[in-house]
């Protein structure tokens, strides 16, 4: 048995969502059912500061100060670059 669901989303997931259901061949309810079905299986067995959010919303202040801050690498994040 099956249940319909309807949720409002952005259009640019719609955009995203259609192309990937088109790429991958899969039909968009088994890709819908399969991100929840994984999403809420993650939310059950991980604590939830494991889990990163799909995106993230920082103020002003902080895009400025450390988002957009031209800085060099430091010493240890070119050691770490080389690596390998």
């Amino acid at each position: 048995m099956t249940t319909q669901i309807s949720a409002h989303i952005s259009n640019e997931t719609k955009i995203l969502f259609e192309d990937y259901a088109k790429k991958s061949g899969q039909k968009k309810a088994h890709i819908i059912e399969e991100a929840l079905l994984h999403y809420i299986n993650a939310s059950q067995d991980l604590s939830s500061d494991i889990i990163t959010p799909a995106s993230i919303t920082v103020s002003k202040k902080v895009y400025d100060e450390i988002i957009a801050a031209e800085r060099k690498p430091t010493e240890a994040l070119r050691e770490l670059m080389n690596e390998g």
